[in-house]
């Protein structure tokens, strides 16, 4: 897997985070899975199409999913998971991949999204691709959460 890749999903990240209020987010880990897994129970799968071909899976629990929602919301209070976080976090990850795919075109790589889609409940998200995976994660004041990259 190229990094000129994996960079532009990392500063799409940070970018959409740190202009959604999300300032103090730190990468805090890195590692290599031989497949798209994962371990979380709120999953927000983007897929990739044209000039890359994969997945981009944003993964975290149910309460990160609401910190970072609320913080999306200038500190309303989301006690559970439902319907306004959900769409808040597909929110957060089509920003994400959009974000990316500008960065992915200045280094000429023409890439497409598809909608989000999310999956909530323990290992739902398993096998989706058979493809090497690379695991980055994240801490902030909402709570941790991976970026899993999955490139053909």
């Amino acid at each position: 897997m190229d990094i000129k890749y994996i960079n532009p999903f990392i500063n799409g990240l940070l970018n959409v985070c740190s202009m959604l209020g999300m300032q103090e987010l730190k990468r805090t880990g890195l590692s290599k899975r031989e497949k798209l897994q994962t371990e979380h129970d709120v999953n927000v799968i983007i897929g990739l199409v044209g000039g890359l071909k994969g997945n981009v899976v944003l993964s975290m629990h149910e309460a990160t999913a609401c910190h970072i929602a609320s913080t999306m919301m200038g500190g309303m209070p989301v006690p559970q998971f439902d319907l306004m976080p959900k769409s808040a976090i597909c929110e957060l990850a089509n920003m994400v991949a959009g974000n990316s795919v500008s960065n992915l075109q200045e280094i000429g790589s023409l890439v497409d999204i598809t909608p989000p889609t999310l999956i909530s409940g323990k290992n739902m998200v398993s096998m989706i691709s058979l493809v090497e995976t690379l695991v980055i994660q994240f801490i902030g004041a909402e709570g941790s959460f991976d970026l899993n990259i999955a490139l053909e």
